[in-house]
């Protein structure tokens, strides 16, 4: 299996000019909140969070072309980027009041997938929020598929893995949160193409 890290580099690289899309199903976030983003990418989904007015926003990306793609924009000058793996977070315990977690655990193996969700637990405070977003069984890319690694996760063209979520699978895969709720969507993101579904997965949870 190639190795995902530098697969990532090579994409935020060839691709910096044209992710510009700004994320816009992101749910409240407290003002006084401390937040941590994982896998913050070109930045896309930290717009809405700063646009919201956390306390204070850390940025995690295991890819360094995507941390300095983020580090470049002026309007991220209060973030604090940090050059990481969402499965050994550099952080103590009970950190953090909210996590937010757009499109990352679909880029794991199923083992990586449990490592992660550990490690989210442990830097959230009692109470803290994990807020998530990923893509769910039926979207569109899952027909993108080079080869099977694992039930529902294909690895594409690109190297990239992928994996597409089912509802009884977040309710497992987050079993150790108190609160939990779960939104399934499905949208057309191309207009000529009428028969593309784009199938997102959507959670809200609390430690």
């Amino acid at each position: 299996m190639k190795n995902q890290k530098s697969i990532w580099n090579k994409e935020y690289k060839a691709n910096i000019t044209k992710w510009h899309k700004e994320t816009v199903s992101l749910p409240e976030i407290s003002k006084n909140s401390l937040v941590l983003e994982l896998g913050v990418g070109n930045g896309k989904t930290l717009k809405a969070i700063l646009k919201q007015k956390p306390k204070e926003v850390v940025a995690i990306d295991f890819s360094i072309q995507a941390i300095e793609i983020s580090k470049s924009n002026k309007i991220f000058k209060s973030v604090k980027f940090i050059k990481s793996d969402v499965k050994s977070l550099p952080f103590k315990n009970n950190h953090f009041d909210t996590v937010v977690c757009y499109y990352i655990l679909n880029n794991m193996t199923k083992k990586d997938r449990q490592i992660a969700v550990n490690e989210i637990y442990r830097v959230l405070k009692p109470k803290g929020n994990l807020i998530f977003e990923d893509f769910a069984v039926g979207d569109f890319r899952q027909k993108d598929t080079q080869k099977t690694v694992e039930t529902n996760t294909i690895q594409n063209k690109k190297g990239i893995i992928c994996h597409f979520f089912k509802k009884t699978e977040i309710v497992l895969l987050f079993h150790n949160f108190s609160k939990i709720k779960i939104t399934l969507k499905t949208t057309h993101p191309i207009t000529h193409k009428p028969t593309l579904k784009r199938k997102i997965i959507q959670a809200r949870l609390i430690k």
